[in-house]
């Protein structure tokens, strides 16, 4: 019995354990950007053959999937592309960095609508903070740090019994010709994972030097257009109104401060609207949404 628990103590725990970290650096190095770097040359590509582009919508994923910049060209005389991407970029200076790059009359823009939930989360604004001193890139290289915590095991043994690639993220759809996300081609909204946890950043002068920065960064990029920083729709059920009103009269003083709009939208109505996060609207929410953002514009 004793020369059992010795093999047990001395070969067969530190064969697992080898085992479990050399596991979990693989998975670290096999880091998957789910599309991401694909996505950012799609919009490239779109917009290297328009010249018609008077209007853009910019911004993280709550405007990729919540906003239709198809939508308010047809209903509006803009002749809009939405140009937000998944993180926001993942960095200020990433994100501007390919937009400075991209091959499009910036000077003809006469409408920005950037579209942030940085303000809402004071987690997401410290990461944002985080990320801008890495430089981490627009794919997320870099951003993965090594952990011992990870996927299971056993969703690896499911995705490999259902002959899914190893490693593979959540794959998101190429942009439209407008830059709009694709719902027809994407099968990845989970209502059931959706958690609603905001709460709104601090309004001190961290948050305002980043405000001012990207705001600034913004008219000079587009020094013709009318810019309006958009506080977007979420579930926000877990905020009272009187709170929610509170912040966003402060973050109004700040943002009007700095010359440009300032547009608040409303909650969506429930979930039954959204694909997988409080700030990812399905097909039918991004219409929602869509339509207020039109309306609110119409009636400053």
């Amino acid at each position: 019995m004793g020369n059992v628990n010795r093999v047990i103590f001395w070969v067969f725990i530190p064969s697992v354990l080898l085992f479990y970290i050399v596991f979990r650096v693989v998975e670290w190095q096999n880091y998957d950007d789910g599309g991401r770097q694909l996505i950012s040359e799609q919009h490239a590509l779109n917009l290297s053959v328009r010249d018609d582009i008077d209007c853009l919508i910019l911004g993280g994923s709550n405007a990729v999937f919540s906003l239709s910049a198809e939508q308010m060209s047809n209903q509006s005389n803009l002749t809009c592309y939405n140009l937000s991407l998944l993180n926001e970029g993942f960095s200020d200076g990433a994100y501007f960095d390919f937009i400075r790059n991209l091959a499009i009359e910036r000077t003809q823009i006469k409408s920005i609508f950037y579209s942030s939930v940085i303000p809402l989360t004071n987690t997401v604004f410290l990461d944002r903070l985080e990320s801008n001193q890495s430089q981490i890139g627009i794919s997320g290289d870099g951003r993965v740090k090594f952990q011992f915590t990870g996927r299971s095991l056993a969703s690896y043994l499911k995705d490999f019994l259902q002959d899914k690639p190893p490693f593979q993220s959540l794959q998101y759809p190429m942009p439209t010709p407008s830059g709009d996300f694709n719902f027809d081609e994407f099968d990845g909204c989970q209502r059931e994972k959706i958690r609603d946890e905001w709460i709104p950043v601090t309004i001190d002068e961290d948050f305002k030097q980043w405000l001012g920065d990207n705001l600034l960064t913004v008219s000079t990029l587009f020094p013709n257009a009318n810019i309006s920083f958009v506080l977007p729709s979420t579930l926000r059920s877990q905020l009272s109104e009187d709170d929610i009103g509170k912040f966003s009269d402060t973050l109004e003083s700040e943002v009007v401060s700095n010359s440009a709009h300032y547009i608040a939208q409303s909650t969506f109505s429930d979930v039954s609207v959204l694909c997988d996060g409080t700030h990812h609207a399905n097909a039918n929410g991004r219409e929602i949404r869509t339509s207020e953002l039109l309306l609110l514009m119409q009636n400053r």
